[in-house]
Order: structure tokens, then C-alpha cells, then sequence
């Protein structure tokens, strides 16, 4: 009779898949790069952040910049899809900063990568997703005007420029926010922030 008897697996994480792995180097790469900046962002640090070897970056995505662009990608293109839905600007508001929400890191690659002038994914930007933001934007403050919720002389491009910086700018600033106040920025106080710039932005400041 045979004394054979399989051997049994070891403890640990499952054996995973390409797609598991892709998806790691994703998710693990985008705090990586707002935080750091493209250029100072090294593959080990990005590969072992996912728990892969530094041959996957290149493997899955070509090298450094084809990742920055897929991080880019799976942040903004179900962001876009989101904020094709909202009928008015205040339900695109809370769209874009739930959105953001949930994923903290993505106003300082904008800033680093998209904003300024050596970002990284400035030319990807523009030609995959300003056109779209635009065209919703200019229809939602249409609406507003023939609504009377705004000014019908209010410059779109101005107030686009206005809103957005004060729906990203508290995210910019909450990791100084321990200086500034007595606890961090949670999400209730960043929705809070929400509020306040819709309020500020149909009403004004004064009582």
C-alpha cells in the first residue's frame, strides 16, 4: 500500500494572477506619485509598495510613464463617467468630491502632474479628458443661468477656475491640517468644506 501523501500548502497569501498584480501596482502607485512626483518616484519603491518585482512595471505597463498613465486612467475615467450623469452643478459638486474622497492623492498629482507646466500628464489630459469636462461644465452653468441660479453675464471659464479651487484646494492642505487646527481633516469636516464653497459660490459671504 502506498505511503505517499500530498503535500499540503503553506500558509500565506493566495497565489495570485497578472490581473491581481496589475491591479496592486496600480493602487499602491498613485499615492506614490502625488506624493513624490514622477521624477522622484523610483520602480523598486513602486514595485515593492505592491508587493511585485521591479520586471512587472515594465512587464504590465512598458516601464514608468505607461503606470503614471494607467493610475491617471483608473482614477479619472469612472470619475468621468460619474459626471456625466448630474443635471445640475451642485449634484456635479458632490459627484466630483465624493469622488476625491475616496481617493485623497488624486488633487496633488493634478497638481504636480497635470497643473504645472513639466507635469507628466499634462498632453494625456488634455486630449482624453478636458474636452469632455468642458463640454458638461458649459451645459451645467447654461442650466444654472436659464435657472436664475446664476448670473446670466457670470463668466464660465472664471467661475469653473473658482469652484474647483475651492472644492481641491482643502485637500492640498489637509496634511498641514494638524498645524492648523486641533485634529486632521476627516471627511466630515471636507465635506463641510464642500458645503461651504456652494454656499459661497451661489450666495456670497455676506449675511
Amino acid at each position: 500500500m502506498s505511503t505517499y501523501e500530498p503535500k499540503r500548502r503553506r500558509a500565506g497569501r493566495p497565489k495570485d494572477n497578472s490581473e491581481d498584480r496589475r491591479k496592486r501596482l496600480i493602487e499602491a502607485a498613485g499615492p506614490i506619485f502625488s506624493q513624490r512626483g514622477y521624477v522622484a518616484a523610483k520602480i523598486p519603491e513602486l514595485a515593492k509598495a505592491a508587493d511585485v518585482t521591479p520586471a512587472m512595471v515594465h512587464y504590465y505597463f512598458g516601464g514608468k510613464d505607461g503606470l503614471l498613465q494607467a493610475v491617471f486612467d483608473a482614477a479619472f475615467t469612472p470619475l468621468i463617467e460619474k459626471l456625466d450623469q448630474p443635471s445640475t452643478l451642485e449634484e456635479w459638486v458632490i459627484t466630483f468630491h465624493d469622488h476625491l474622497l475616496g481617493r485623497r492623492w488624486i488633487p496633488h498629482l493634478l497638481i504636480r502632474e497635470v497643473i504645472m507646466e513639466s507635469g507628466h500628464l499634462r498632453d494625456h489630459f488634455v486630449a482624453a479628458f478636458a474636452p469632455r469636462i468642458l463640454a458638461k461644465w458649459l451645459s451645467l452653468f447654461a442650466h444654472e443661468k436659464a435657472g436664475g441660479r446664476m448670473r446670466a453675464d457670470a463668466d464660465d471659464l472664471r467661475h469653473t477656475v473658482l469652484i474647483m479651487g475651492m472644492l481641491v484646494y482643502p485637500f492640498v492642505v489637509a496634511p498641514l491640517s494638524g498645524i492648523l487646527s486641533d485634529s486632521p481633516f476627516g471627511d466630515e469636516q471636507m465635506r463641510q468644506f464642500r458645503d461651504d464653497a456652494v454656499r459661497l459660490f451661489f450666495k456670497g459671504a455676506r449675511g
